[in-house]
């Protein structure tokens, strides 16, 4: 595999909304994602708006994925701003519930515009406490 490839199999990304940012999650999320996910992180809590981690394409996370999850929750309730969880598919949902992390059992909407790339958030649940 080469790193192009690597590369492919997934990402992490910020959408900057003007009133929420959006951490953008797709295909794998592993370790080889770590440089993606510090950026995310760091450019979302700078923003000071409330986080929505839109999972619903994600087709695999590993442990680094399920921690930079956890830490996007914790700083979000460090910082007083509500972290929210768009339809986590059971690739994810499977993951969390084995690792006993509450996550409500319904689902969210977060419609794509299709003349946008910019996800428009609507009613997610919070995933920090």
């Amino acid at each position: 595999m080469t790193f192009t490839d690597e590369a492919q199999a997934g990402g992490i990304a910020l959408v900057e909304r003007t009133d929420v940012s959006v951490v953008d999650m797709w295909g794998e999320i592993d370790i080889a994602l770590r440089n993606e996910a510090s950026a995310a992180l760091a450019r979302a809590f700078e923003r000071d708006l409330p986080v929505v981690v839109d999972t619903s394409r994600v087709t695999f996370i590993d442990s680094a994925g399920v921690a930079f999850l956890v830490q996007l929750c914790r700083i979000g309730r460090d910082e007083g701003l509500r972290v929210s969880l768009h339809r986590p598919p059971p690739a994810v949902l499977d993951v969390l519930q084995m690792l006993d992390l509450d996550v409500p059992p319904d689902t969210t909407v977060l419609d794509r515009p299709t003349t946008s790339t910019s996800p428009t958030p609507v009613a997610p649940h919070s995933l920090a406490g």
